[in-house]
């Protein structure tokens, strides 16, 4: 590859990028805010089950474009260190994974509620049953962020070090995925951990989308490269 040829490359890689971050936040965004608040009642899933299978199917969506965007972060960042590259890649590809696998759960308790006739529990054990499910999901998203704040903390050190973004951008995501980490690994480690205390996590969905418009819109900075 020529060098212009190998910047064309870069520039493609960070629009995917940002292109991914962005349509991931909004379908977050829409699911957490608009779609899912209300839908783990178990005594009323049944009424909402296609607003639920809405909500799946865009989980299966997000966790896709996040498998699409830890291929191009990798691409993006291995000619500045391509071990750290690959690490970084290795945890948000683990992401999706334990997305695909939260998703899983997530249905069960459905499967449950609907065909409740094939199983020999009384009603209120079927509603325990999936009740326990919903509980089983909500830890794997703690550890689903966990893995990817990991691997965003990789990506976005190396894109500081590179200085493909401004500084303020950099810094900014750098303390949003750190305190992330933090955050959710406490909720692991102290189960008493007030869950109403992740509010203060809110403007790590305002860095994500400005983060995802600024790639989108103005790609890298390669000249210092």
């Amino acid at each position: 590859m020529t060098e212009n040829s190998e910047q064309k490359e870069i520039q493609k890689q960070a629009k995917i990028v940002g292109f991914t971050y962005l349509v991931t936040t909004l379908i977050g965004f829409l699911n957490n805010f608009l779609i899912k608040p209300g839908l783990h009642k178990t005594e009323t899933l049944l009424q909402s089950e296609f607003q639920f299978r809405i909500g799946v199917m865009l989980d299966v969506l997000m966790y896709a474009l996040v498998m699409w965007m830890a291929v191009a972060l990798y691409l993006l960042t291995k000619s500045i260190h391509k071990n750290r590259a690959i690490l970084g890649f290795v945890f948000r590809a683990a992401e999706a994974v334990i997305g695909f696998v939260i998703v899983l759960i997530y249905l069960a308790p459905l499967t449950i509620l609907k065909k409740a006739g094939n199983y020999h529990f009384n009603d209120d054990n079927l509603h325990s049953l999936a009740s326990v499910f919903f509980n089983i999901y909500s830890m794997g998203s703690n550890l689903h962020l966990i893995l990817m704040s990991i691997g965003a903390i990789i990506f976005m050190s190396l894109l500081q070090t590179a200085s493909y973004i401004p500084k303020w951008l950099g810094y900014w995501g750098l303390l949003t995925y750190v305190t992330v980490l933090l955050g959710f690994s406490l909720q692991i480690l102290l189960p008493e951990f007030p869950r109403n205390l992740m509010m203060v996590m809110a403007p790590g969905a305002l860095f994500e989308l400005i983060f995802g418009i600024w790639l989108l819109v103005k790609g890298v900075n390669l000249k210092k490269v």
